[in-house]
C-alpha cells in the first residue's frame, strides 16, 4: 500500500554520463549511459531507482524521462512496472526540458500533489534511511515550500554540490543556511567536516510551487509544456515536436534559486554515491561477495572476448590456388 498517497516520483533518466565507460564496457561490451548499466545491486541503476520508491507510490504515479534514443532500452528495463509513465524527448532539447516535461505532466494530472524529483544514475545500496526521510519530508511539506534531500558523508572527496543546514524547523527537517556549487576538493573536505550535506540533486516540493518557479524562470518553455499536456499530448512524436519548438535550458540556472522557505533533511548510512569514476564504483561496494562477483563478471567477459578473437584468428582459411 502507498505510504505517500499524494506523492508523485519524477525520475530524470536522460543523462549521457559516460564517466564509468571503461567499467561498463568491461562488463557488457557496449557503452551505455550509466543509469542503464547493471554493475552492483539488483538490476540497472534505473531499475534500482524505481524499485526504491515502489514501496511508497504505485507505478502509475512514477514518471521517467529518457531520451528518444534510449526509449526502447528504458521500456525493456521497466517492464516489471507496467504503469510507469515514460516520456521520451529528443536529444537536442537539453536536460532542463526533462524536468519541465515531467512537472507539467504532474501539474496537469494532480495540481495539488507533492512531487519527488531524483536522478536515475545514483547508487544507494542501503536505501531504508532514504525512504524514511522521504516519508518524513512529505509530511513536512505542510510547513515548508521545498525540501532538498541531503546526504551525510564522512568525507567530501569528489563532491562539488553541498547543502549547509541551519536550524531545525521540526523533527528531522532543517532550514537551509546556504548552497554551495562547484566546491574545490579542499572546500568539500571542510564542508563535510563542518556537517554540511552532499547535494545529490534530489528534491521534494508541492507541485504548484515548483510549477510556479518553472514558469517564472522559463516562461516560454513552461507555456509550451502546459499547452502540450492540456492538449493531452502523449505520443513520442507529439513530445518531440513540442521540445523541438522550444529553446534548450540548463538546470544549472537553479530552479530553486529563488525559492523561499527552503529546507533540507539528511539521509544517514545509505552509501549513496553518484559513481563518477570506476574507482569510486569499486570503493562504494561494501559487500566483499558482491565486489568479488563484479570482478569475476569482468574476468569472464574478458575470457569470452579472448575466445572470440581466437576463433576469428584460427578460423577456416581459403584454399590455396594450386590445391588439387
Amino acid at each position: 500500500m502507498s505510504k505517500c498517497e499524494d506523492l508523485y516520483v519524477v525520475i530524470l533518466s536522460s543523462g549521457e554520463d559516460h564517466s564509468i565507460k571503461s567499467l561498463v564496457e568491461a562488463l557488457g561490451g557496449v557503452d551505455t549511459p550509466k543509469q542503464f548499466a547493471s554493475i552492483a545491486g539488483s538490476g540497472s541503476l534505473l531499475q534500482q531507482t524505481v524499485a526504491r520508491y515502489a514501496s511508497l507510490v504505485p507505478a502509475e504515479r512514477m514518471i521517467a524521462v529518457v531520451t528518444a534514443e534510449h526509449e526502447g532500452l528504458a521500456r525493456t528495463q521497466l517492464r516489471d512496472w507496467p504503469g510507469i509513465d515514460i516520456i521520451a524527448r529528443p536529444a537536442p532539447c537539453g536536460t532542463g526540458v526533462d524536468l519541465l516535461l515531467a512537472l507539467g505532466r504532474v501539474f496537469a494530472r494532480a495540481p495539488t500533489a507533492r512531487v519527488l524529483v531524483t536522478p536515475a544514475d545514483h547508487y544507494v545500496p542501503y536505501s531504508e534511511g532514504l525512504v524514511g526521510s522521504v516519508v518524513a519530508a512529505n509530511r513536512a511539506l505542510d510547513e515548508v515550500s521545498a525540501i532538498l534531500i541531503g546526504v551525510a558523508v564522512g568525507r567530501g572527496r569528489g563532491r562539488k554540490a553541498w547543502i549547509v543546514p541551519g536550524q531545525s524547523v521540526g523533527g528531522q527537517v532543517l532550514s537551509v543556511a546556504g548552497l554551495v556549487e562547484g566546491a574545490s576538493p579542499l572546500q568539500a573536505a571542510e564542508l563535510a567536516a563542518a556537517g554540511a550535506l552532499w547535494n545529490p540533486s534530489t528534491m521534494m516540493a508541492r507541485i504548484e510551487h515548483l510549477w510556479y518557479l518553472a514558469a517564472r524562470h522559463f516562461p516560454m518553455q513552461a507555456e509550451a509544456v502546459a499547452r502540450l499536456w492540456a492538449e493531452n499530448g502523449s505520443l513520442t512524436r507529439t513530445v518531440a515536436k513540442a521540445c523541438l519548438d522550444m529553446p534548450a535550458i540548463d538546470l544549472g540556472c537553479g530552479l530553486l534559486g529563488g525559492a523561499s522557505n527552503l529546507a533540507t533533511i539528511a539521509v544517514h548510512g545509505s552509501g549513496w554515491t553518484d559513481w563518477t569514476s570506476p574507482e569510486q564504483v569499486l570503493d562504494s561496494i561494501r559487500d566483499p561477495r558482491e565486489l568479488e562477483d563484479l570482478l569475476l563478471r569482468i574476468l569472464q567477459r574478458q575470457r569470452d572476448a579472448g575466445r572470440t578473437q581466437l576463433r576469428k584468428g584460427f578460423g577456416p582459411t581459403a584454399p590455396h590456388a594450386d590445391a588439387a
